[in-house]
């Protein structure tokens, strides 16, 4: 029989050890309960992006973190003049004894202060963001962003200079125009159009030139509005007097024959990265559909950005030894073997001389494009300023490269018949902001003369511009802005 004078001493210190883990165990919960429910990480708040003004309408982009117990509540306000207005309140209910375990959340708020009856003036944009912490019933803790806004609706003032616009449908005008200084951007919208203005091309620098068109797809009844945005996105448009001519454009039916599709479907398909296929029609419409869209699409990039200044300054050589194949806007129909299988239209002029004759630049200018380019094949782009551009398609060889400047004719490349073009030939096109316009009229001096350089010119004085008051009210100026046809 075992002495229990033996035993006692070792059961005793099995119960410490099992008393002092139970011991540990315990303060480690509670530091871990501490660590958790008592966490002093905050949420936080930023905005995606930034935001200095608010008009009538505008939008919050938030991003809103914890990454402890998780968000249990965000809640968006402005503040102005006594008035608080609720932009966003959300509750996020704890899923687990830990919290939420939402981390994240990203808002795009639209606001109409305007509606909530916030006064125009400062005002304060507050975030308040909570998350599963215990301490948020026992401190009060500030907004996680507390950020001063403007609150602005009143759009900018315009008060148009010119007051006469004569134009033919696909053609192209100057127009003269000052703003309020709260504009930060300005230009002329006709209809699903826009054409930047630009300051700086005269000696006053209050005043903003705008060269627009009306491209070819609109109608004479086409609206041209100068239109200017200050930055809280208010806008203001202000109409002014333009006068269009309609005009007929040319219909032309194009044979698309056998011998032309396997020599060039095949060859453009592969160039441009389209899929291949043996069915040439088929291939032929991706081509003069999908492919035209795309080079589209890539001169409106290319043309997005222009010198903010005249690099021009005389009238724009027609290339020499040349004949028209086709002019401006043509509405053209393909056939093959008797049956309509197309209809596009053709932006552009197409000029015939001698197989791989020089090309010449038609005007001063910098290289903005030399490359291929889709059913242009072989193309330079030259940009002119203030949203003026030239292209010169269809090249056989390019001698110029992006970034060079060039003059009046100077070699650009020689004519060829690369992309789809059925022979050698040059296709030319003028473009304002990207969007394609009557190269006729650039060719002429008496209209540039008329429409834009003298124009131009007679506001070195403003006192002697034509039809310019010396001190017009911008709603008066919107008043007499009304068109007539």
């Amino acid at each position: 029989m075992l002495d229990s004078s033996r035993r006692d001493p070792r059961g005793r210190g099995l119960l410490k050890r099992v008393r002092l883990w139970l011991g540990l165990i315990a303060i480690g919960a509670v530091g871990y309960l501490v660590v958790v429910k008592f966490e002093w990480w905050r949420p936080t708040a930023t905005l995606r992006q930034p935001l200095q003004y608010i008009g009538k309408r505008g939008e919050i982009a938030l991003d809103v973190a914890d990454f402890g117990t998780g968000l249990a509540s965000v809640e968006v306000s402005i503040e102005a003049g006594g008035t608080r207005y609720q932009v966003l309140a959300e509750n996020y209910p704890a899923t687990s004894w830990k919290g939420s375990g939402i981390h994240q959340k990203s808002f795009t708020l639209p606001v109409s202060p305007r509606e909530a009856k916030i006064p125009e003036g400062p005002a304060t944009l507050t975030v308040v963001a909570r998350d599963g912490s215990w301490l948020n019933y026992l401190v009060k803790r500030p907004p996680v962003l507390s950020q001063p806004v403007q609150i602005d609706y009143t759009p900018p003032t315009i008060e148009v200079l010119t007051t006469q616009h004569y134009m033919r449908l696909g053609g192209s005008d100057v127009v003269v125009y000052k703003t309020s200084k709260d504009a930060v951007k300005s230009g002329v919208a006709v209809e699903q159009y826009f054409f930047p203005g630009h300051k700086g091309l005269l000696s006053d620098p209050e005043i903003t030139v705008a060269l627009f068109a009306v491209p070819q797809d609109l109608t004479p009844a086409a609206h041209p509005k100068v239109v200017a945005d200050d930055a809280a996105g208010n806008r203001r448009e202000s109409d002014f007097w333009v006068s269009i001519k309609p005009r007929h454009f040319a219909e032309r039916m194009l044979d698309v024959n056998d011998d032309f599709l396997k020599r060039k479907v095949p060859e453009l398909l592969e160039l441009n990265r389209l899929p291949a296929t043996d069915d040439l029609i088929a291939g032929y419409l991706k081509i003069n559909r999908d492919l035209r869209k795309v080079s589209e699409d890539t001169i409106h990039k290319v043309c997005a950005q222009s010198e903010p200044k005249m690099l021009w300054s005389e009238v724009f050589l027609r290339q020499p030894d040349s004949a028209p194949l086709s002019s401006f806007a043509d509405r053209r129909t393909y056939k093959h073997n008797g049956a309509v299988i197309d209809s596009q239209t053709h932006l552009g002029f197409d000029l015939a001389s001698l197989r791989q004759s020089p090309v010449a630049a038609e005007n001063n200018g910098k290289v903005v494009f030399a490359d291929n380019l889709g059913i242009y094949g072989n193309t330079v782009i030259l940009d002119h300023g203030i949203g003026l551009f030239s292209l010169y398609g269809h090249l056989s060889s390019i001698g110029v490269t992006v970034g060079q400047t060039v003059q009046r004719g100077d070699s650009l490349g020689r004519t060829g018949e690369t992309g789809l073009a059925a022979g050698d030939h040059l296709h030319f096109s003028m473009m304002v902001d990207g969007y394609h316009v009557d190269p006729v009229e650039w060719w002429d001096p008496k209209w540039i003369a008329d429409h834009v350089t003298e124009k131009l010119k007679s506001f070195e004085n403003p006192a002697t511009a034509p039809g310019a008051p010396a001190k017009a009210e911008p709603a008066a100026a919107e008043r007499r802005g009304r068109r007539h046809r």
